[in-house]
């Protein structure tokens, strides 16, 4: 049961925000055609960071979901389609469910929350190749790296002090 900020949301709906993360590392890292060992590492790592520093409204999703990490991003590898044009066609879709549930969480939460995708699906495709991580994002990468299945979400912290 969703607790906190997340209490206006159905089992299912928060669900699927926490499984956002795992997905769009299948989607970024396997965007090229192979899902690369170092960019799974890579996203759990960040998830395991993510779940005792983190900004503390969204710390429990990151909680949560390290505790079965691995175990859903294999699940997902062996549910989606092997090939990479339908994987990606499919997470997109899945993911762009998010545009009827971000609506249902605080305003800043929801922009944190799709902030905070943005920034993994950056973190990923940086994962492996290049020099230093630096021109290490694929063509592929690049055109899921900004998650254009999902509105963005804007919020100014200075407009809540006026």
């Amino acid at each position: 049961m969703p607790s906190g900020i997340f209490r206006a949301l159905t089992d299912k709906e928060y669900q699927l925000l926490s499984d956002t993360v795992p997905l769009i590392a299948i989607l970024i890292s396997g965007a090229d055609g192979h899902i690369d060992l170092k960019e799974k590492e890579w996203s759990q790592k960040i998830v395991k960071i993510r779940s005792y520093a983190f900004d503390y409204d969204l710390k429990p999703i990151y909680q949560e979901l390290e505790k079965n990490y691995a175990a859903r991003f294999e699940s997902f590898v062996s549910e989606l389609p092997s090939d990479p044009d339908a994987r990606c066609t499919k997470i997109s879709q899945m993911l762009s469910e998010l545009n009827k549930i971000l609506p249902k969480i605080n305003i800043r939460n929801a922009s944190q929350l799709y902030n905070t995708y943005l920034s993994f699906a950056e973190e990923i495709a940086r994962a492996s190749g290049g020099f230093l991580r630096m021109l290490s994002i694929s063509s592929e990468e690049s055109m899921w790296i900004g998650l254009p299945m999902i509105d963005p979400i804007f919020y100014d912290d200075l407009e809540e002090e006026e």
